[in-house]
């Protein structure tokens, strides 16, 4: 008897998470009329009529209530892009008055979604959108960068109530002393790279050129922090979507299908190989400077309802950065181990008991249910089975015992 543990929960082929960059007590009124329009409030005017998160909610998640978000969020006041801005910015902390927190902690005490760490006002701003200095860059020692996260985590846990396992590293921006600074602060995952920019000639996208790791879950550091890739711009089907009326963006129009078709490839990369589907966005395209901040839910959200048909009749697992970091430091520290036949135990440290792990029996699928060792019974579904970890055998049982 061969049992594995399964790569993904559910023994799902690939993650898929959702995560949204910017959601914070911030509006940006790019016209200067005093009124919240579409694509302006980057999370201000909280669940309100024309506010981003309302638009999130009704245009996208209504139609996908399995899709998880992973909220990335700048917990201070948030810094514009120039400090000459065209247009009138206001941010506060999540934590500004009652209302605000109320709005936040509602979000990550929900089952759909979370809210993750993504700095205190997000860098330093310059004459020129150019000239912005992300806010892992700003430090120049490991103390430092952590005085700041801790600024910024006794904001979050004023407004949340508990401390973030997880975040983003502003802009992909870091420095030599960054990783040491999440390691000490004592989070459990982190996102630090746009893994897809090694094929892009973006330099963001660090070290690793080989696809099967640099798309997957690593460690860094001494504790072994979970590093989550961001591997898919919520964008990817925005260029055959939004064609215009030019010559190329008819020859778009008409081979829509062929054109979706062939961008799905890169979806089919990840689940082909059972490696980790990412999907990266905005919460607003707004910002100070007039420029457009790319990508945001707005512009993609017919790009995300593609990408989301495609995914629904796959075998995904939906989940958040802490979800996925929890299972993948389950799997990584509970052992299966072998007993007598047709009983097993599962070593594990007590931190990890009565989490759920999904286990794989290889050599044969008549084995019908687990007798668990509190002597309840779970259905075995094609070899596989999402077991509790107990203390204490398991005894797999075959139809008709």
């Amino acid at each position: 008897m061969r049992i594995n543990k399964s790569k993904w929960y559910n023994d799902a082929v690939s993650p898929v998470l959702f995560m949204i960059d910017d959601l914070a007590n911030t509006w940006v009124d790019t016209n200067n009329d005093g009124k919240v329009d579409w694509g302006e409030d980057w999370g201000y005017f909280r669940n309100e009529e024309r506010s981003s998160f309302r638009y999130l909610q009704e245009q996208l998640l209504a139609r996908f209530p399995a899709v998880k978000v992973t909220f990335f969020v700048p917990v201070g006041v948030r810094v514009g892009m120039t400090n000459r801005p065209l247009f009138k910015q206001i941010s506060l902390p999540i934590n500004a008055d009652e209302a605000s927190k109320d709005f936040f902690q509602s979000i990550h005490h929900h089952p759909n979604f979370e809210i993750a760490y993504h700095g205190t006002n997000h860098g330093k701003v310059g004459t020129h959108a150019v000239d912005f200095i992300q806010e892992w860059e700003l430090f120049h020692s490991v103390s430092e960068a952590l005085e700041r996260i801790e600024e910024g985590i006794t904001i979050y846990e004023d407004a949340i109530g508990e401390r973030p396992q997880g975040g983003k590293y502003c802009g992909y921006m870091s420095n030599a002393y960054s990783d040491e600074s999440i390691n000490q602060a004592g989070f459990t995952w982190w996102c630090r790279y746009w893994n897809r920019g090694s094929e892009q000639g973006d330099p963001i996208a660090g070290q690793d050129k080989n696809p099967l790791t640099n798309y997957d879950v690593k460690r860094f550091a001494t504790r072994g922090v979970i590093d989550i890739p961001s591997t898919l711009d919520g964008g990817l089907l925005r260029g055959v979507y939004h064609a215009d009326l030019s010559v190329k963006g008819i020859t778009k129009r008409l081979l829509r299908k062929p054109l979706v078709r062939w961008k799905l490839r890169e979806i089919d990369f990840l689940l082909e190989h059972n490696l980790v589907i990412s999907i990266q966005e905005h919460i607003a395209p707004s910002r100070d400077d007039g420029q457009r901040q790319s990508p945001n839910i707005f512009d993609d959200c017919s790009s995300l309802v593609g990408i989301f048909h495609y995914l629904e009749d796959k075998k995904v697992w939906y989940c958040t950065g802490t979800e996925l970091a929890n299972y993948v430091n389950l799997r990584d520290h509970v052992q299966v181990v072998p007993l007598e036949e047709d009983q097993f135990m599962l070593e594990h440290d007590s931190k990890y008991a009565g989490h759920e792990i999904t286990l794989k029996f290889e050599e044969s699928t008549d084995y019908d249910r687990i007798l668990l060792p509190n002597l309840k019974t779970i259905a075995v579904v094609n070899g596989v089975v999402n077991v509790p970890v107990l203390p204490g055998k398991y005894t797999i049982l075959k139809g008709g015992i």
